[in-house]
């Protein structure tokens, strides 16, 4: 069981091996946290994280060593509206994949595929299959970690199932993908067709299995059941048990809501609170259920025992309509059989108490007219959306701020009496709101350059009075080129964080300096002081960087141009820099190098 702090168990299962670095990832989810979304680059870039809240500078940096080659892929609508928008955001846009619903069903999946390669240019891989979302939600929840054991020169016909999902992402985006991307993604996904993973040694056969579209669920054989869900129906544990005769483990509220001849016949578990807090109190674990696993110990063979671990919930939209991915695991009963997890030896069993459902409760209308909201914003998703910036005057708009507007292709499919309104994620409190019948157009006024965000918060006000938002992502038209760069200068506004940021750019993702760094007192900036404590100075930094990687120094040289530019940005540069940046210009064209 994973526990509920999830940005830290992630952080610990996507660090790259020793020896090794990042160089590419898919990852999958059905909902998405943005601000969730900026821990992962830290554990690409070996940049240590702890505490409820990582390095912003760091994070910048890992961000922008990352991002071109990290893809998420969520379901539309499913981006939740964050209460606090970092600038740091603004680096997310373009790996972050809006995906349409299939006929029916829902985008659900949630695995992690990574390339890694060492210092000789060999990959390595990765796959976590998971059943948590890219978010900050507290909940108990499994995970499947496989690395490559090598890449064979044969496809492995166990791999297909895999291989297909990634291939067929960037078929089913709202809008289309860099081409450079959707060829990555095809690499990768070619890639995993061959890989042979290393197994647990409990493990005697590993499996895949996609769900989605011609994908159900495959039959399982006869014998003892065990369902994990947070989620189920009577329909779903039909399919998954055509006797009824299972172990369920899921919520209170959900059993509650199965049929009263369905509810009788299980044996059913919730987790018990009060054992929560009791046994895991010093590590601060808690949370809902959200863990999915099916265990299928087979009548025809008395000692093995099947596993399925992945994004299904016991539901039939789950199991016959939506994306879903899962590994099957297979080996003795005594390591996966059902006992091994609800036995009374079993170390998750304290936390479990019997459940007696009664069955026969009606979903809560509040909660049915939730679903409905959260279904039309998924539709609203799949809309074309532009924001583009028509200003008359570029150059006057750099001072007062631009004009930028925003537009939908089409009415939105609202309920009578449902409000709609449309802002910039990053200006809170002022919206446009959607008439009905009529496709979005509004203008806002004075928006900074670093404010200007193809991500938009659409929400949805009832007559009940029910408010749901969520984050969707439009097509941002003609923005100054130095968008990024602003908001760049925007995070770095100290001589102590320019230096940080400095060092971290031009360390080249070296995990030792990174540590060092992590480590080191944050002083005010002034004479140079990162490198002090036994770490390469800054001059070593920038001679080692215009022999490996001169494109690292001209981000660099753009961000010191804006810098300077300003008297408050001039305040950011620590003293003396002025003339060393001149000579490094210098050697830069003794050289005959073009920055980037």
């Amino acid at each position: 069981m994973l526990a509920p702090d999830s940005r830290v168990v992630l952080l610990e299962q996507l660090a790259p091996p020793p020896g090794s670095r990042f160089d590419a990832a898919i990852a999958t989810t059905f909902t998405l946290d943005l601000t969730a979304t900026l821990i992962p680059a830290l554990a690409f870039t070996s940049y240590s994280y702890s505490g409820s809240s990582a390095d912003p500078i760091a994070l910048l940096e890992a961000l922008r060593a990352t991002g071109d080659r990290l893809d998420v892929f969520c379901q539309g609508g499913n981006i939740a509206a964050p209460s606090h928008v970092p600038d740091l955001l603004a680096f997310l846009e373009p790996l972050v994949h809006e995906v349409k619903r299939p006929r029916g069903g829902l985008f659900h999946p949630k695995i992690w595929f990574v390339r890694y390669v060492d210092d000789a240019g060999q990959a390595s891989y990765r796959l976590l299959v998971l059943t948590r979302n890219l978010t900050n939600d507290r909940s108990w929840d499994l995970a499947v970690r496989l690395d490559s054991a090598s890449l064979g020169d044969r496809e492995q016909d166990a791999n297909a199932p895999l291989a297909d999902l990634l291939a067929s992402l960037p078929t089913w985006t709202i809008r289309e993908l860099a081409p450079e991307r959707a060829e990555r993604i095809s690499q990768l996904a070619g890639e995993a067709r061959r890989i042979e993973w290393q197994w647990p040694d409990t493990v005697r056969h590993l499996g895949f299995h996609f769900l989605g579209g011609n994908r159900p669920m495959p039959d399982l054989p006869p014998g003892r059941r065990l369902v994990v869900s947070p989620f189920i129906n009577d329909a779903g544990l039909a399919l998954l048990d055509p006797n009824g005769a299972t172990t369920v483990l899921s919520r209170a509220a959900e059993l509650e809501r199965l049929s009263p001849g369905v509810a009788e016949r299980l044996d059913a578990y919730v987790i018990d609170s009060m054992a929560v807090v009791t046994e895991t109190d010093e590590t601060n674990l808690g949370g809902d259920l959200h863990a999915k696993m099916f265990v299928v110990e087979p009548t025809a063979k008395w000692a093995s025992a099947h596993v399925f671990i992945g994004s299904a919930n016991a539901t039939d939209a789950a199991l016959q309509r939506n994306v879903e991915f899962i590994v099957e695991l297979h080996g003795h009963r005594d390591h996966l059989g059902i006992d091994s997890f609800l036995g009374e030896t079993a170390p998750f069993r304290v936390l479990l108490e019997p459940y007696r459902a009664t069955g026969g409760a009606a979903l809560d209308p509040d909660e049915d007219e939730r679903r409905k909201v959260e279904n039309a914003l998924r539709e609203i998703a799949e809309i074309e959306h532009h924001v583009a910036v028509v200003d008359g005057d570029r150059e006057a708009s750099e001072t007062e701020g631009h004009d930028v507007r925003v537009s939908a292709r089409k009415p939105y499919p609202l309920c009578t009496g449902w409000r709609a309104s449309v802002r910039l994620m990053t200006k809170a409190g002022n919206s446009i709101v959607a008439a009905e019948g009529e496709a979005l157009a509004g203008t806002f006024s004075g928006i900074a350059t670093a404010d200007l965000t193809p991500f938009l918060v659409v929400q949805i006000t009832t007559d009940s009075g029910l408010d749901v938002a969520c984050v969707i992502v439009a097509e941002l038209i003609d923005p100054p080129a130095d968008r990024l760069d602003q908001i760049l200068a925007r995070q770095i506004d100290t001589p102590d964080k320019f230096l940080r940021f400095l060092y971290l750019l031009l360390s080249l993702g070296n995990p030792h300096l990174l540590a060092q760094l992590a480590g080191s007192a944050e002083g005010d900036g002034q004479g140079f002081g990162i490198g002090q404590s036994g770490g390469p100075g800054i001059l070593e930094l920038v001679l080692r960087a215009l022999s490996e990687r001169p494109a690292a120094l001209g981000d660099l040289d753009r961000l010191v141009h804006r810098l300077q530019s300003t008297e408050k940005g001039r305040e950011v540069l620590p003293d003396g820099f002025d003339a060393f940046w001149a000579t490094v210009r210098e050697a830069q064209d003794m050289l005959g190098e073009t920055w980037a």
